[in-house]
């Protein structure tokens, strides 16, 4: 990292407003671009880089850059496109196997024996899990709620929630590779 930009880092790590911005006015057109290369949508590389950068400035005081400023931020851009979409797919996961497809003929009967022993492996999964792990899941999945409005329910965090979310999906997803298997 250059002496100019180990300068702007630490105003930063102060609180110099002016500095953060700076960097955000520097970086943030071509972090968009490349965010949208991973992501495909502008709305959410936009979504994903604000995210960066609101990082940066949350934990503006712990921060440790070592090489370049530029190669953490792409580096970061990166970390949170690819959370964001194993976050899509893990959401549209649950959505494929908690809602049957409607089919304009008769069910295959094989087909309703494979959807039977899915939705009896679901149950069995989240039987498994805690109280309040099963409880977080449903309210999430079944009453449609955000963690934002299951943690103010429960009087807990957003991160307990999405903790406790983490384990049941990861749960599902170790059964199903499992029935998978078989």
């Amino acid at each position: 990292m250059n002496l100019k930009e180990q300068q702007q880092l630490k105003r930063i790590q102060k609180g110099d407003i002016a500095s953060f911005e700076t960097l955000f006015n520097r970086f943030y057109p071509g972090l968009c671009s490349y965010a949208k290369s991973l992501v495909g949508m502008k709305e959410v590389a936009e979504e994903v880089v604000q995210d960066v950068f609101y990082n940066i400035w949350k934990n503006r005081e712990s921060i440790r850059i070592r090489y370049s400023v530029q190669s953490y931020l792409y580096r970061s851009a990166y970390n949170h496109s690819m959370m964001h979409l194993r976050k899509m797919r893990r959401e549209h996961f649950m959505e494929d196997i908690s809602r049957p497809e409607p089919h304009l003929d008769a069910p295959d009967p094989s087909q309703l024996v494979q959807l039977d022993e899915v939705s009896e492996l679901i149950a069995q999964t989240l039987a498994y899990l805690p109280e309040r792990t099963r409880e977080i899941f449903r309210m999430n999945r079944q009453e449609g709620l955000k963690y934002r409005e299951i943690a103010e329910k429960l009087s807990i965090s957003e991160k307990t929630v999405e903790a406790n979310m983490g384990k049941a999906l990861k749960a599902l997803r170790n059964s199903m590779e499992k029935y998978e298997q078989e």
